[in-house]
């Protein structure tokens, strides 16, 4: 028997259930997709943070720092790089990385060299399809629980009165992600109230409608699904209202598939006291 929800949608409340199940299935099967891409997450090959001395990294070419003005990489006289289409040697100063941003920032053959930043900290990592076919040869699939309706879920939304800057550890590197929280969601199964912390991207504000992310845990986590947690994207309003959790549509972040993710983790208070069986399951890999 599963857990008792509250204010579920139900197959006939939903105009085309049907249509629900295709769109469902486009948007696994796009994800899928997504994770066969040659420049994909599987094909990271390495994770290296950057300082203010020059380090070299095994595979890749020159001595990389980074400071005030932005990482920056030292060639020796028989490398180069191809940065936005042009041929660079020498020394080569990129632009300041932005919080959460990816940039692919440079060629090297058919190697490209990614440069981001988590918490404060710059880090380079190289994106290589060589070393992302052997994984993505033996990547099968990611599993997930049928679609359910009862897994839809109405809760309230409960703005904070402004964005709260909010510390969450990473999967690796001792680096500590500031997320942008804008309110909580509520919502009751079994009988229980669940808290859940809603954050969301840059430059969001106060009293505006967005798109954010909840981060997970329920009693899936180690059996089905990932250990450290799942994440479901939400749109939330601009005040306090009806918010909906398809939890259908919950993922996996990128820590299952590759060893060079500093996803973050759940915050302590998004513990969920059911197990949610709905959404992705643990990826297979045939190796």
């Amino acid at each position: 028997m599963g857990p008792t929800l509250t204010s579920v949608a139900s197959a006939s409340s939903i105009a085309n259930w049907a249509s629900y199940l295709d769109n469902w299935k486009a948007a696994r099967q796009a994800k899928e997709q997504q994770r066969r891409d040659p420049y994909g997450f599987l094909s990271y090959a390495g994770f290296h943070k950057l300082g203010a001395a020059l380090v070299s990294f095994e595979g890749i070419p020159g001595r990389w720092s980074t400071g005030a003005g932005g990482p920056q990489v030292q060639l020796f006289p028989t490398e180069k790089l191809l940065v936005e289409g042009q041929v660079v040697t020498g020394s080569h100063q990129f632009a300041p990385v932005a919080e959460r941003e990816f940039r692919r920032a440079a060629y090297a053959g058919d190697v490209i060299l990614e440069l981001s930043k988590r918490g404060g900290q710059d880090l380079l990592r190289p994106i290589d399809p060589a070393f992302g076919r052997l994984l993505i040869d033996a990547y099968d699939h990611t599993p997930a629980y049928d679609p359910d309706p009862r897994w839809i879920v109405e809760g309230q939304f409960l703005p904070f009165g402004s964005v709260r800057p909010t510390p969450i550890d990473a999967t690796i590197g001792d680096i500590v992600h500031t997320h942008l929280a804008v309110g909580e969601v509520v919502f009751t199964l079994d009988g229980a109230e669940q808290r859940l912390l809603v954050i969301t991207r840059d430059g969001q504000r106060a009293g505006v409608a967005g798109l954010g992310t909840v981060l997970f845990k329920d009693g899936t986590n180690g059996l089905t699904t990932d250990p450290q947690g799942r994440s479901l994207p939400v749109s939330f309003p601009a005040e306090a209202g009806p918010l909906t959790l398809d939890f259908n549509y919950t993922q996996n972040l990128q820590r299952p598939y590759t060893a060079f993710a500093p996803c973050p983790l759940t915050p302590a208070q998004n513990t969920v006291t059911v197990a949610i069986e709905a959404g992705e399951q643990l990826p297979v890999f045939n190796r």
